[in-house]
């Protein structure tokens, strides 16, 4: 009996061992299969990319467009009117002790006036800072003295 020997490879290596009806896959990769394949990973992942980005800035500033820039309150509103109201008015605050309450413009200007006079009711002068005692505000070692009861006082 004769045996059928395939023909060898002529590109294989020298160092091939070739083993009777196992032969390696001839056929090469589909390359147009792996682009469109890795093409359409590349899609998708650009497309969660710009998802991601659209939920995290532009939907959620347009909730924060809504809920903080809504309309205010009604209370809010009559709060900032009655604010208003009182920045701008005379009126008692007290009217047996005699305190008042003048507009802010016509405090300012009062309050200009006596600063321009030199006539200002608190201190604005510039001071040096006391210089802390040794030991801290306790002052010597840096050991609290013990408290004396009240009888060793006398």
């Amino acid at each position: 009996m004769s045996e059928i020997k395939p023909e060898l490879d002529s590109t294989a290596p020298d160092t091939a061992v070739f083993v009777d009806g196992i032969d390696y896959d001839h056929r090469d990769a589909r390359a147009g299969l792996i682009a469109a394949v890795s093409g359409a990973i590349l899609a998708l992942l650009v497309v969660m990319i710009v998802g991601v980005y659209w939920l995290y800035v532009v939907a959620y500033e347009r909730i924060d467009q809504q809920v903080y820039s809504g309309a205010p309150s009604k209370e809010l509103m009559a709060i900032r009117e009655r604010e208003e109201e009182n920045l701008h008015r005379y009126s008692f605050i007290d009217k047996e002790k005699g305190i008042v309450r003048i507009p802010i413009d016509r405090a300012m200007e009062i309050l200009a006036a006596e600063f321009a006079a030199g006539k200002v009711g608190y201190n604005t002068k510039t001071y040096l800072a006391k210089p802390e005692p040794p030991g801290g505000a306790a002052g010597g070692d840096g050991a609290a003295a013990p408290a004396q009861p009240a009888a060793a006082k006398q």
